[in-house]
């Protein structure tokens, strides 16, 4: 005989198939979208990571972690907790916040230890799984990278278990490296944590710089000029 499934269990059921179904979409929508690991000096409890939620469903970030190293992204780890927003960005590291790192607000106030690598001729990573940090080994595929440096000699992977390519040269001191709105990785100067990337200017924009540049220029050079033909002139 056919006994009816009872509906607490029914209902269990389904939220288990509703997670599961959102699982890749939250994956495709949690990135890494800018880091800070070289301070002016030292860098303990002043490096940050900046993830973007580019979705518009709030993720849960329980059983996910970060990686990252010259080697291996299991040089250093980080357990992640908290929600990130839908549209949000969510900053974790410190726990300093000065002018010395762009004076984030943190989300996950952490020490990241070891330190973020600052880069050079073998790239350096910062990885984002979708699994604990006792689940992630060196062969683990990430959701999410970011490469910076000059070349991947160690063969760090990507989003698709491939040896990934380097994003971004080493930023100078006191710079970070941010994914701007065109999806291309740039070292920023003027770091940004917890906001969305500054706009890159248009080529109109540019163009009128210079033309202004060049125009100061030329009248700094024709001023200086009319001040040498007048003997005794300052």
């Amino acid at each position: 005989m056919n006994r009816p499934i009872p509906r607490a269990l029914t209902c269990a059921l389904l939220s288990t198939v509703s997670f599961v179904a959102a699982t890749p979409r939250a994956r495709a929508d949690l990135s890494i979208s800018e880091v800070f690991y070289d301070a002016v000096g030292g860098d303990d409890q002043l490096e940050w990571i900046e993830l973007a939620n580019e979705g518009d469903e709030a993720v849960d970030l329980a059983g996910w972690s970060l990686g990252w190293g010259g080697t291996s992204y299991t040089s250093g780890q980080q357990a992640l907790e908290g929600v990130v927003e839908a549209g949000a960005r969510f900053v974790v590291g410190g726990p300093l916040s000065t002018e010395a790192n762009a004076s984030p607000v943190f989300d996950l106030a952490v020490d990241l230890e070891s330190d973020l690598q600052n880069g050079g001729a073998t790239a350096d990573g910062v990885a984002l799984f979708d699994a604990p940090v006792e689940a992630v080994l060196a062969e683990s595929v990430p959701v999410a990278v970011v490469l910076y440096g000059e070349t991947n000699a160690s063969g760090l992977l990507d989003e698709t278990g491939a040896i990934a390519t380097v994003d971004v040269e080493d930023a100078p001191g006191g710079s970070s490296i941010e994914r701007g709105a065109d999806g291309v990785w740039r070292a920023q100067p003027f770091p940004t944590p917890g906001a969305l990337p500054a706009p890159e200017p248009s080529h109109a924009v540019l163009a009128l710089g210079a033309a202004l540049g060049l125009g100061m220029r030329r009248l700094w050079a024709g001023r200086t000029r009319a001040e040498g033909s007048h003997p005794g002139a300052r």
